[in-house]
């Protein structure tokens, strides 16, 4: 038996459960009578619009009651807006009592057309709000549901907040269609989002280009969506290309892609463009929806070679602005909307975006009004220019006397990400002295280009010691903070501690160095134990005069280049370039491109060699397991994952290979492809015997006088298992922690003679290495010169020069070593050519660690770093 319009499903929770049409009217009917009576007088509601059953049904019950639905996101972003227009009722979410009456009488003159209030930019939480009536709310949803053809069969999903006009627009085109809405709080980045979507049969989805990237950056839309029929774009500009590579990927997969244009002031959509239009279209915004006519105007000042000012007209148009409560009283005040967009019309009748007019930015498809996040910051003491661009806000503030500049930038950058409603990750600041213009008045483009140029700067992996464009350069203080808070994945940057005291570890400290170096030149011995300041003085005392960069012209520049390391040359750390070259002879001697072995017993001597340098270095017991524990959880679970993928897929591993301690309880036997992770077997158990053997108190507190005594004496107490296991099985064992060990805590040494700086430590350490390595491979003398060449330069050279085009290659080879190690042996089975397998393997390795560093570093913040 066919269902009718009223029985067909209207609101679904993620829970499954659903209201028919009939049942959401029933429901809205129920709590209209539990609102004050219209009669009385039409009150201000507040809803703070979730994504949830009884925020919904409460704003339909507000609409339908005739009252005025005052929209705000939930949470403190909607204080500006509640202290400006005090509502008579606020919603609670609560079923048993939905609402709750703020005033005992209804305290605004609301105009009779008045039906809902929203932000001008979705959520900044700026005082200046859009007047829409219960014309502009029916006419656009009607509109946009005949555009996008949305039928009874449709259901969409709250991709977006419901506070925002884009997502708001979801709600009501899908039900005035008699579609359907699942109502979910989460984020597309989430495996329940799309969980959600499929096992609801959802067919309609609205994004904006900042999720478009985020997805892309997943796969997700690869992934089968049976049920998905259209991808909804608006919310911002995306480019062309990146609109017919996700419309080809659309193509793929069963879904069509829209593009859309609109604003908050004409009620949601301006504009749409016909899926079966986008490959021909990719820069066009489409045409004009049912009922609305667009027109140029071209005698704006910014128009420009046949564009002009996007102008609307049509019933989505808003009644006007409301920027204080008497405004609420004001009929319809626009008989057209200026958009403040540049665009063009062409012959066919679809409408190109070309630029913007001043006054508002769209952050990741949210439009910002920039003069209200400005007077918040005004109002707190900065004098400051907001600005911004598709992928954050842009702030520059004049430096303030007597307060570090750091601080300025923190404080600037969470009061703009509070006042925007981005949050402080999409915010980017910088200090420096305003630009201005002939006329006094403010450079807004200057200032902006300042803090991209101060973004970029901070976060190349090169890093710049000279000039920068126009010869400006970013604060110091910011750029050695942005370098460890974009390493070390934090926003807590304190420069009066030190790298490992943010958290920084061995796994972490290759970026570090290498962008750090970028900005200060050399590091100083022992740079990750000193405060961040001391860099911070290194950077402020090479940086060139700003004020007279451009007239020193090319040869300063030169001069400049030469003098901080940036020209051909680079200083690196030693152990970075071990690393680099050490994973290039194992890959390549893996897939036999060549034969050049001992790669893997010098990372272990590298390994031992940062463990001193960084966990081991912590004064306490309880802080070197805490650091310990921290590289093990970025060594162990890539290495137990890769384990488990290979023993599944193709049998390779086996469970002692995820316990990381085949050389202990593995079987040999099963072949010598279930000891291709000897080394991380080895890191894993030498880095806790020697943590264990420095909890001992004794030992601990020699440690601490001497560091480089104790490694010694355990790298000489390490050498019998190496001897004498190694002749007893007639040099067959030297792939097992007890005949390694030596190495690693001869590295600790070598780090722990660095440190101390004298020679004749230095030299001792690699007489030591030479007993042990000269023949430690009896068969191989070639493999022992190796890994005695790795040897000597760790404990004899703090840093090597090599040419600078090779250095982002070296960092990151270096960065991605462990994911190299651990992918290669499943790639290079996929392979004939020698080449091929070897880059290959080099290849995903860097990929997988792409994609893994991040949520591993977030996994290990689930362990404090330790406090000296």
């Amino acid at each position: 038996m066919e269902t009718t319009s009223a029985e067909r499903p209207a609101l679904f929770t993620v829970s499954g459960d659903a209201l028919s049409h009939e049942q959401v009217g029933e429901r809205v009917d129920d709590l209209v009578r539990r609102l004050p009576d219209v009669a009385d007088g039409r009150c201000l509601v507040h809803l703070p619009l979730r994504p949830d059953l009884e925020s919904v049904l409460g704003y339909l019950a507000t609409l339908e009651a005739g009252h005025v639905a005052l929209v705000t996101p939930a949470g403190d972003a909607s204080a500006a807006i509640l202290d400006r227009y005090r509502p008579d009722v606020a919603a609670t979410g609560d079923p048993d009592d939905p609402f709750q009456a703020l005033t005992s009488v209804p305290q605004h003159v609301l105009h009779p057309d008045l039906a809902l209030l929203l932000s001008t930019s979705g959520s900044t939480g700026s005082p200046k709000l859009v007047r829409l009536s219960h014309q502009n709310l029916r006419s656009n949803a009607t509109a946009i549901a005949t555009a996008l053809r949305i039928t009874e069969a449709d259901r969409a999903i709250t991709s977006l907040p419901l506070h925002y006009t884009f997502g708001l627009s979801v709600l009501h085109s899908h039900l005035v269609a008699g579609a359907s809405v699942v109502l979910h709080d989460g984020s597309v980045m989430e495996d329940a989002f799309w969980r959600a979507l499929d096992d609801l049969a959802v067919t309609n989805l609205a994004v904006v280009p900042h999720m478009v990237e985020l997805m892309e950056s997943t796969g997700v839309l690869e992934r089968p969506h049976p049920s998905l029929r259209l991808v909804a774009q608006a919310g911002g500009r995306m480019h062309p290309d990146h609109v017919l590579r996700t419309h080809a990927l659309g193509r793929r997969n069963g879904w069509d892609l829209a593009v859309m244009y609109g604003q908050t002031e004409a009620t949601a959509r301006i504009c749409v463009l016909d899926p079966a239009t986008v490959a021909a279209n990719p820069d066009a915004v489409g045409r004009p929806v049912a009922r609305t006519s667009v027109r140029l105007d071209a005698t704006v000042p910014e128009a420009t070679d046949g564009a002009g000012e996007v102008v609307v007209r049509g019933p989505g148009v808003m009644m006007g602005y409301a920027e204080h409560p008497d405004d609420l009283a004001l009929g319809a005040m626009l008989t057209e909307l200026r958009t403040g967009d540049l665009g063009r019309l062409g012959p066919d009748g679809l409408l190109r975006l070309v630029g913007r007019r001043s006054g508002f930015v769209k952050v990741m498809g949210v439009r910002i009004d920039v003069a209200a996040v400005e007077d918040a910051l005004e109002s707190a003491g900065f004098t400051t220019c907001v600005g911004g661009d598709a992928d954050r806000l842009t702030v520059l503030v004049e430096p303030q006397p007597g307060r570090p500049a750091t601080r300025t930038a923190a404080d600037a950058r969470r009061l703009a990400g509070r006042s925007s409603g981005l949050g402080r990750a999409a915010v980017a600041v910088a200090v420096a002295e305003l630009p201005r213009l002939l006329n006094g008045k403010v450079d807004r483009p200057g200032a902006a280009a300042l803090v991209q140029a101060s973004h970029q700067q901070a976060a190349a992996e090169t890093g710049a010691g000279a000039g920068s464009p126009l010869g400006v350069h970013p604060s110091p203080s910011a750029a050695v903070a942005r370098v460890i808070g974009d390493v070390l994945g934090t926003e807590a940057v304190d420069l009066d501690r030190t790298f490992v005291q943010h958290g920084g570890d061995s796994l972490s400290h290759v970026q570090a160095s290498i962008r750090l170096e970028g900005l200060v030149g050399p590091l100083p011995r022992g740079w990750h134990h000193r405060p961040l300041a001391d860099l911070v003085d290194l950077a402020d005392s090479r940086q060139p005069d700003s004020r007279s960069a451009v007239s020193r012209g090319a040869d300063s520049a030169h001069l400049d280049a030469d003098r901080t390391g940036s020209g051909h040359w680079r200083t690196v750390e030693t152990d970075v370039v071990l690393r680099a070259i050490a994973v290039i002879t194992i890959c390549g001697s893996h897939a036999q491109l060549f034969h050049v072995l001992g790669g893997a017993h010098i990372l272990l001597a590298v390994a031992g060699f940062n463990a001193a340098r960084f966990g081991l270095s912590v004064p306490t017991i309880g802080g070197r397991w805490r650091a310990t524990a921290r590289v093990l959880l970025g060594v162990a679970i890539p290495t137990m994952a890769v384990a488990f993928f290979g023993m599944v897929t193709t049998g390779r591993y086996g469970w002692a290979n995820i316990a990381l301690s085949q050389w202990l309880i593995g079987d040999p036997t099963l072949g010598p492809t279930r000891n291709e992770f000897w080394f991380i077997d080895a890191l894993v158990a030498c880095l806790l015997v020697l943590t264990a053997v420095l909890s001992i108190p004794a030992i601990g507190r020699a440690w601490q006088r001497d560091p480089w005594r104790v490694a010694v004496v355990v790298g000489v107490v390490a050498l019998v298992p190496r001897f004498v296991i190694v002749a007893w099985s007639g040099g067959h064992l030297q792939a097992i922690m007890p005949t390694t060990f030596w190495l690693f805590a001869l590295g600790a040494a070598a780090a722990s003679a660095a440190s101390a700086g004298t020679r004749r430590r230095r030299l001792l350490t690699l007489a030591l290495a030479s007993a042990g390595g000269l023949t430690f491979f009896p068969d191989d003398p070639a493999r022992n010169l190796l890994i005695l060449a790795g040897l000597a330069a760790l404990a004899l050279l703090d840093r090597v020069r090599i040419p600078a085009p090779v250095l982002p290659l070296v960092s990151l080879l270096a960065s991605a070593s462990l994911y190299i190690y651990l992918v290669q042996f499943l790639v290079l089975s996929q392979f004939e050519n020698d080449v091929v397998e070897t880059v290959a393997a080099i290849a995903t390795g860097c990929l997988v660690w792409r994609l893994a560093a991040h949520p591993m570093r977030r996994l290990q913040d689930l362990v404090p770093p330790p406090t000296r």
